[in-house]
């Protein structure tokens, strides 16, 4: 086998069996059904009934009616989403509500239903209740109200008061597109709708600002949505401009050197930018665009001027201060997707389609040249507010929005809609980075333990992540913070920075506070500024010595400075470009890896995850999942990692691509492909080495095609439509064992819910797979002796589940998905030299410096690199 090309292992068929579901035992099944069956038939009383009031031309052909469950026994959602039944979203159980479906009925299926329902008094040949998985564990049956459909976490707002909602809409419904019938409507009643559509997934949404009231006459016609949602719109998300000061822009002005027009390229979508800015005109090429109607690409507020200033030069200060030429490797693009609010008799846009446009309008360009490729920064979030603090983790339509642009989906843009729908092209992914999001207006108090304390990482740990960080395949960006500078003057007298240097920024959210997150955010920190505490105990949040220097808007003035997780985004976009352009062969999905992959935690954030307030120390494992990765991602990456090797710590990089799903003999789906790598490891050091502590990092990236319905998360209803995972050899374990482990027990692992135990046989991992196989990025490292991992030389990459497999979409099975695959390994030892013997495994020349490396074996790309 050839050193880093994947060799590919067919699994076995998947064995028949299983425990099968929890069903309650009903003792008198005959009243049980026949409750159901009244509820269901005086669901359709009521519905005819509303039915007949609306005109003929809006007149649905079915009805909506929610079904609850049995406390702790859940509904079989598979079985309601068939014989004629669409399923529209579903309820998990909490402490105060059991678990629910809503469920369209067609009236022509209401009898068969009924009929199922009343065959659970009967028995199978088995002496087995007749329909049991669909029937028992149904509590109750009765037609849904608006408030069912409502999918927020707070209440439902009053239905007496004009608003905007957010409509999702399921196509299999009704054979009548359920905008030109919400259209049709809200003509006849003067509602106001949105002026596009955004069909992204199984979903079209739509957007209509009318009462409750009047809202709740849609579910008598063709336009019942199957969900209703807060909208987020693009108008006032924009942050508060900093404060300014005219320093050497001219010197600076004269010292860069920037790079020709398809050079890689920052696109800042933002609140637009300065062109004629001194710093930013020579490497904008008059590529700033406005995704809004009526907009210049003008920036008034100055966010994105901030922003790109940052993400052009990356450490600002550094320029500024440096006295020979500034060569810069990367070029700007601006969208501008935020304006000061929105003109009234105009329908407000949401931040899906302001994105989806701004996109598909960087992508369009001006006529000139185009970067050879892109990096997507977007350092705005939708504020919390109102008793939220953050997103819980599930799919909104933002969110789902970047994860299909992300995942190379074509953009169409039309008159009254936004199409994001048809099948991922790995060769047309995105690279999107985005925020965190920020602490804002935090109060001294909320920062305190309860011993009076000030613990700014108490407030990030309560302080969940924002809209749309928590989008799979985005790279998402927090902040910490070096900066402890107190101002040298009478008045600063007996201040003191709030964080110490290597610390999380106080600005910064985290996913601490996640209790059941579908990811792990943020992936990366970089610096977003710090606070200074008076001696009196309050909180001063804003001083240039703590922030971070950029560039400013106003002509007048030039510089300006800025923090949060904004500043961290825009540096982060910055070493994105920066590889992209050292490193032209990797794709989107690998630049985002490799940031990953080349962060390291600082001694602070290690020692605030793994102790407790009483400095008694914690184990590590599920605690440095919680305390560690949660707040700070993987650390903080550098432009030094990404561009320099050294002998002793070395990253290969690997992109190749996987079929995850195949149909076989009877029309079932199993899992295609496994790929397996031999690890080119210097055997001979390892073993001198011996006991010797030795790193193994892997991290494993790829992209998700979403389905942001909610209706549960597993089987046919997941959010993502595949997932990979990666495993490496046991030291004792046999080659062919190990090919024969992955293929008796791929077919097992099915959304992250099955044994990832069982894929290793030893405990080395630092965070283990129940929680690395969290969203579309998994790293982890492995430490051990250096005896032991030479013996570990196979690392394997395999699929799970998704609703690509559940749903047999035959327009998904067998399609080829990428993934890039970064392992480094590294010795405590500088003076034991790894990289050569790796080097000459692969035919890489040794004498050409590591960072120049980028050779190919048999058509795959194998890149020689770098330490973390």
């Amino acid at each position: 086998m050839v050193p880093w090309r994947a060799s590919t292992l067919t699994p076995r068929p998947e064995p028949p069996g299983g425990s099968g579901p929890d069903l309650v035992q009903r003792e008198d099944r005959r009243g049980h059904a026949a409750a159901l069956v009244d509820g269901l038939e005086t669901a359709e009383r009521e519905s005819v009934q509303l039915v007949q009031e609306m005109p003929e031309t809006l007149q649905p052909d079915g009805f909506a009616v929610r079904i609850e469950a049995a406390r702790d026994h859940p509904l079989m959602l598979e079985r309601l989403d068939s014989a004629g039944l669409t399923l529209m979203s579903s309820h998990p159980q909490t402490e105060d509500a059991q678990q629910d479906a809503l469920v369209w009925i067609p009236f022509d299926k209401v009898s068969s239903f009924a009929q199922r329902i009343t065959a659970f008094t009967e028995d199978t040949d088995g002496g087995n209740p007749q329909q049991a998985t669909l029937v028992a564990n149904m509590e109750k049956i009765h037609r849904a109200l608006l408030e069912n459909l409502w999918q927020e976490r707070q209440e439902l707002p009053s239905l007496d008061e004009e608003r905007w909602w957010e409509l999702w809409f399921d196509p299999r419904i009704s054979p009548t597109d359920p905008v030109v019938t919400l259209r049709a409507l809200a003509g006849e009643r003067q509602w106001q709708v949105s002026d596009r559509a955004i069909h992204v997934g199984e979903r079209v949404v739509a957007h209509v600002a009318t009462t409750g009231d009047e809202l709740t006459v849609l579910l008598a016609t063709n336009a019942c949505p199957a969900e209703i949602r807060r909208p987020t719109f693009a108008e006032g998300l924009y942050a508060v401009d900093r404060a300014f000061r005219v320093d050497l822009v001219e010197d600076l002005v004269q010292r860069i050197k920037p790079v020709g027009p398809q050079a890689p390229a920052v696109c800042i979508l933002d609140t637009g930018i300065a062109q004629e800015h001194a710093l930013l005109k020579p490497s904008l090429y008059e590529r700033a665009y406005s995704a809004l109607p009526g907009s210049t690409p003008a920036d008034r507020h100055g966010h994105g001027t901030q922003m790109a200033g940052l993400a052009l030069f990356g450490d600002f200060t550094s320029a500024l201060e440096s006295q020979g030429p500034v060569v810069l490797s990367h070029g700007l693009e601006s969208v501008k997707i935020l304006d000061d609010g929105h003109r009234p008799g105009t329908s407000p846009r949401t931040c899906a389609e302001t994105t989806a446009n701004a996109v598909a309008t960087a992508e369009v360009g001006n006529g000139g040249p185009a970067p050879s490729a892109r990096v997507f920064s977007m350092a705005i979030t939708r504020q919390s507010g109102d008793g939220e603090n953050g997103v819980d983790g599930t799919a909104t339509l933002w969110s789902a929005t970047l994860d299909a642009l992300a995942a190379g989906t074509d953009v169409t843009v039309r008159d009254d809609r936004i199409d994001l729908i048809g099948a991922p092209d790995p060769q047309a992914s995105r690279l999107i980075i985005v925020s965190a999001g920020n602490i804002r207006g935090a109060l001294p108090q909320q920062m305190r333990t309860e011993e009076g304390a000030l613990d700014p990482l108490l407030l990030s740990d309560l302080s969940r992540i924002e809209e749309p960080a928590h989008a799979h395949n985005v790279l998402t960006v927090g902040a910490c913070t070096h900066l402890d500078t107190v101002p040298d003057t009478p008045l600063f007298h007996g201040y003191r920075p709030l964080v110490a240097p290597g610390g999380l920024s106080p600005f910064s959210r985290t996913s601490v506070a996640l209790t059941n997150p579908a990811v792990t955010k943020p992936d990366i920190v970089l610096e977003g500024g710090n606070m200074l505490v008076a001696p009196d105990g309050s909180v001063l949040d804003e001083h240039e010595l703590l922030s971070v220097a950029t560039t400013h808007h106003d002509p007048a003035r030039q510089l300006t400075w800025t923090n949060a997780t904004s500043a961290a985004t825009a540096q982060a976009a910055a070493l994105a470009a920066t590889a992209m352009s050292t490193y032209p062969g990797l794709r989107p999905e690998t630049i985002r890896a490799l940031l990953v992959h080349e962060a390291q935690w600082t001694p602070a954030m290690v020692e605030q995850g793994l102790f407790k307030k009483t400095g008694t120390p914690k184990l590590a494992k599920g605690e440095v999942m919680r305390q560690v990765i949660r707040r700070y991602g993987w650390g903080m990456p550098t432009a030094e990692r990404i561009r320099n090797s050294a002998s002793n710590a070395v990253t290969m990089i690997i992109q190749n691509t996987v079929v995850p799903f195949k149909r076989v003999k009877g029309g079932q789906v199993r899992l295609a492909e496994l790929k397996l790598h031999e690890l080119p490891w210097p055997l001979e050091q390892l073993r001198d080495l011996a006991e010797t502590t030795v790193d193994l990092r892997v991290t494993l990236a790829y992209m998700i095609e979403p389905n942001p319905g909610r209706r549960g998360m597993l089987g046919r209803y997941s959010y993502a439509s595949h997932g990979l995972r990666f495993a490496i050899k046991g030291p004792t374990e046999s080659g062919d064992a190990f090919r024969r482990r992955l293929a008796e027990q791929a077919e097992h692992e099915s959304d992250g819910v099955g044994n990832p135990k069982a894929f290793e046989s030893h405990n080395r991992w630092l965070v283990g797979p129940r929680f690395r196989n969290l969203g579309s990025l998994h790293a982890d490292i492995w430490r051990g002796s250096a005896a032991e991992l030479a013996d570990c030389g196979m690392l394997a990459v395999y699929p799970g589940g998704g609703w690509w497999k559940a749903n047999k979409r035959s327009d998904r099975i067998g399609l080829p998905v990428s993934y890039a695959l970064l392992v480094s390994l590294r010795t405590p030892d500088v003076t034991t030299d790894l990289y050569t013997p790796i080097a000459t495994q692969l035919g890489v020349p040794v004498e050409v410096a590591p960072a120049a490396q980028a050779e190919t074996i048999d058509g795959i790309p194998v890149q020689m690199e770098f330490g973390w």
